[in-house]
């Protein structure tokens, strides 16, 4: 229903990270967690020999932690971003339950709309400069539930985007 809404009025837009990933990454975690408690037993928490076991115990606890974040991530129901006629709204850290910060359209130089090829895949995001300002904000855009294609639209309603296909546009 809401995808719908967002079709019909390119006025604002609301993108979450989807919900197939946050699964994914909570399933992942949470097999780690319990593999390591299960055939590691008596090695996570030996502090008598900590020496030879600390390793152990160090990963438990940085697998134990992407765990808790995993899970916060999976229920944590705010956007990852936010696009309205007044400003874009952006996460202010990548940790759930983040707030999100505003940046005013008159603020904003432009976005631009990038991808960075890597081994087997393309990732793409947005970059969005100011213009009092040398800062930059950068929004990865892989795994979202809304199309690129909506969320182009409605920030070219707003701001200029800027990459190769859109210089040669204007320019012709």
């Amino acid at each position: 229903m809401g995808t719908f809404k967002n079709t019909a009025n390119l006025e604002e837009i609301e993108v979450r990270t989807s919900m197939s990933v946050k699964a994914f990454l909570v399933v992942i975690s949470t097999g780690f967690v319990v593999l390591m408690i299960y055939k590691l037993p008596n090695e996570l928490f030996n502090w008598q020999k900590f020496n030879p076991n600390g390793i152990f115990t160090l990963a438990f606890i940085a697998v134990f932690i992407l765990f808790i974040l995993s899970w916060m991530s999976l229920l944590d129901n705010q956007p990852k971003f936010k696009i309205d006629k007044s400003a874009f709204w952006v996460r202010k850290t990548i940790l759930p339950f983040s707030s999100l910060t505003l940046i005013n359209w008159e603020d904003i130089k432009h976005v631009e709309y990038s991808s960075v090829r890597q081994k087997n895949r393309t990732s793409f995001f947005f970059i969005i400069y100011r213009k009092d300002s040398s800062k930059t904000k950068r929004i990865e855009l892989d795994n979202i539930d809304q199309r690129i294609k909506e969320v182009l639209n409605v920030i070219r309603k707003f701001s200029s985007i800027m990459n190769y296909v859109d210089r040669i546009n204007v320019t012709q």
